[in-house]
């Protein structure tokens, strides 16, 4: 028999196929994920424009050297403004290790904040010591070896203030002289700062405000005295301890908070009249650019009134000059902007029906409506007085997307700035004439441009590429509406596999959260996409839907989770399976869901009332019952649970306990300070009573996020465990 040869191209073309086979067949481990920084990705961090606007500095890591770079806006280069290695921390010894900076307005000073500590969500307890760029020396806020809190330079550089042990301080920048402000503060009483339901649901932990003419504090004081305690267990140590908060839970008793204004010049304190109603929230203060008036927010305690107060602190005295209301709730937001040239300020507003800009004068009277639509402000950048134009972002064109404009105080001129798809963040120069475009979409990593004020890229600052997703096989979602029985179109997210085949039959696994307000389905980058391609390279079609209730699509849609979460959480979650099931190519006996917090109280209901469609579920520390949370955020959805109890009932996953079947999952870290471990225990013992089996996982130490040197990892290689053998 004759002996064939293959060509030496012919071998070529065969090792590039077989080569590329293999490169299919390989999947995405944990360790890839979570252990290697092959998919890390690049920023520009620690970002300050500089105060003639002409250039911005970032921090660089480099080695064990700390650098402040300069950027320069005309030219693009790059130098070292300052390198933090050549400044000893003096009670270290070592070089100062920089966790965040700020720089003073007049570019002289800068305010180093160092060894940080996490208190809740925020590392905001520190120790912080000025540097002088002039003369090079450091010197300390409050002493060098203790922490401090909301340390914030005076608007002319001049002082420092912050808090300590619950009082407000001043400190004198070039004297080191400190002043004590406030003298009651104790673990009842906290001024300057916030109980933990104050910072966690109004956003709000540095509790004080610098006037604009640097002569006066506003401080909020909270008195926690009457608020309601509770206690859970921390198991390090032979006996352990125990670790309590002033936590208000539905319909507990709250805070009550005054506002007081402190004159550096006569050493007095004058409290502002807030009204004789202390059963209510005072989520805002802001000044004017009058360093006699400011400006103050006052909410009732269902949350559906929202009034704004302007407070003569000379006298304290108030009047209200603008009133929202709403049917169910009215959100707090950060967009209140007072021009600085005209007494006139920008306000944003859902009583058209969606969020938009207005302009009012100090009286309260409606100027200008300045955008309007069936589309959303999400937020107000800013305004440039000069050129008369109003910077902000929006989800005209896209519900799932996040977009930056420009319009005239006079309500012409609306026009986009960015050109690329996605969710577009931006900062804009002191100048107007340039800002920082971070951005990201599905297919697109996160990108930092630098842009003109007419959106011209300049130039880009950072670009992450897609390629190394794209050669580790990382499947990319798609975008859609997915239509409901009764004709409601939701948007949604689907994640298939890349090597995806129409003819097969493939488990899907629901992501869900559902809380009010929140959006989930946005085109931006997820960063969990790794996770979710390796559980599609094992077989599996991710989805997710964003249900009735949920934001970007005007207050009417968001208003339907009003006075009972679950209802089109649940119901909505349900169609999506119902949908799903429908598809040719899903398995309709394998469609599984998973979530964190409010997604993991999701994924209860669905997995005990909605049982019927669901075959496993994973819930990360999940409510069970909206009584058992805090006050603030419950009572804005939900109301009283004493003027609501059929809302409560039917939102608790404890009514459905008798409708699960088995196929679960539940995870919770035992020093959640958010969403208690005894949610989880309440479901867990009434399944037992039940006689049900589930799996359980706890976290000892752990807080709400799960996060520790090694949790994520056995995290989500359980997850994946679990999801492998049970869907």
């Amino acid at each position: 028999m004759q002996r064939k040869f293959l060509s030496i191209s012919a071998i070529a073309v065969l090792l590039f196929l077989f080569s590329g086979i293999f490169a299919q067949q390989k999947k995405l481990t944990m360790d890839d994920i979570y252990h290697s920084s092959k998919f890390s990705l690049k920023y520009l961090s620690g970002i300050k424009w500089a105060p003639d606007g002409k250039a911005f500095y970032f921090i660089k890591h480099k080695k064990d050297t700390t650098l402040i770079m300069r950027h320069d806006l005309q030219n693009g280069l790059e130098s070292i403004w300052l390198d933090v290695h050549t400044i000893t921390d003096p009670q270290t010894g070592k070089p100062l290790q920089v966790f965040d900076w700020k720089l003073s307005n007049d570019g002289r000073k800068i305010l180093f904040k160092t060894d940080a500590r996490r208190v809740w969500r925020r590392y905001d307890e520190a120790r912080f010591l000025i540097y002088d760029l002039k003369t090079k020396k450091l010197k300390p806020v409050h002493a060098y070896h203790l922490r401090i809190r909301h340390a914030k330079l005076s608007p002319d550089g001049s002082k420092v203030g912050y808090t300590f042990d619950n009082n407000v301080y001043v400190q004198d920048v070039a004297t080191g002289k400190v002043t004590q402000i406030t003298f009651d503060g104790s673990k009842d009483i906290i001024n300057g700062q916030f109980d933990w339901v104050y910072e966690e649901e109004f956003g709000q932990s540095d509790g004080w405000r610098w006037s604009p003419d640097s002569k006066k504090i506003a401080f909020w004081r909270v008195d926690q005295s009457k608020e309601p305690t509770f206690s859970w267990t921390e198991f390090e140590g032979i006996y352990g301890s125990v670790r309590t908060i002033h936590y208000p839970k539905a319909g507990g008793t709250n805070a009550t908070v005054k506002i007081g204004v402190y004159n550096l010049d006569s050493a007095r304190t004058v409290w502002m009249d807030t009204g004789v109603n202390s059963n209510q929230y005072i989520p805002r203060i802001k000044w004017t650019n009058d360093p006699n008036v400011l400006s103050i927010e006052r909410m009732n305690r269902l949350q559906n009134k929202l009034e704004l107060m302007l407070a003569d602190v000379n006298t304290g005295n108030t009047k209200v000059i603008l009133t929202e209301t709403d049917p169910c709730w009215v959100d707090v937001r950060d967009d209140l902007t007072f021009l600085k040239n005209k007494k006139q300020f920008l306000w944003t507003s859902e009583r058209s029906g969606y969020r938009h800009i207005y302009l009012f004068d100090l009286k309260g009277k409606k100027k200008k409506q300045l955008t309007k639509g069936h589309w959303e402000v999400t937020s107000v950048a800013g305004v440039d007085e000069d050129n008369g134009w109003v910077y902000f972002t929006a989800n005209k064109g896209s519900s799932i997307e996040n977009h930056i404009f420009a319009v005239k105080l006079n309500g012409k001129g609306l026009h986009r700035l960015d050109s690329e798809p996605g969710w577009h963040r931006p900062v804009f120069s002191p100048k107007w004439n340039y800002f920082i475009d971070a951005y990201s979409n599905a297919k697109q990593p996160p990108v930092q441009d630098l842009c003109t004020i007419q959106g011209k890229v300049v130039r880009h600052l950072i670009q992450n590429s897609i390629n190394k997703f794209k050669e580790a096989g990382v499947a990319i979602p798609h975008y859609f509406q997915m239509t409901t029985e009764d004709g409601v179109n939701l948007n949604a997210r689907i994640i298939k596999p890349v090597d995806f085949d129409s003819t097969k039959k493939y488990p899907v696994l629901i992501y869900g959260y559902g809380g009010p307000g929140s959006q989930m389905v946005r085109n931006s980058w997820d960063y969990s996409i790794l996770w979710y391609t390796l559980l599609t390279q094992h077989g599996y079609i991710i989805f997710t839907v964003d249900n009735r209730g949920t934001g970007g699509r005007g207050k009417a849609f968001k208003n339907l989770a009003y006075g009972d979460i679950g209802k089109y959480a649940l119901g909505d979650h349900i169609q999506a399976a119902k949908y799903l099931a429908k598809l040719p190519y899903v398995d309709k006996n394998r469609i599984g869901i998973w979530g964190w917090s409010g997604g993991g109280y999701l994924t209860l209901m669905a997995m005990t009332k909605g049982s019927k469609y669901f075959k496993a579920g994973i819930a990360v520390a999940p409510v069970v019952d909206f009584r058992l949370y805090d006050s603030i955020w419950t009572e804005r959805y939900m109301g009283l649970p004493d003027q609501n109890k059929a809302g409560y009932d039917s939102t608790s996953v404890l009514s459905y306990v008798n409708g699960y079947k088995g196929g679960l999952l539940v995870v919770h870290g035992s020093s959640d300070d958010n969403v208690h471990m005894q949610n989880t225990m309440q479901f867990i013992k009434r399944l037992q009573e039940e006689g049900k089996q589930f799996r359980l996982m706890i976290y000892p130490g752990l807080n709400h996020s799960l996060l520790g040197p090694y949790a994520r990892y056995h995290l989500f290689s359980m997850m994946t465990d679990f999801i492998l053998n049970n869907l």
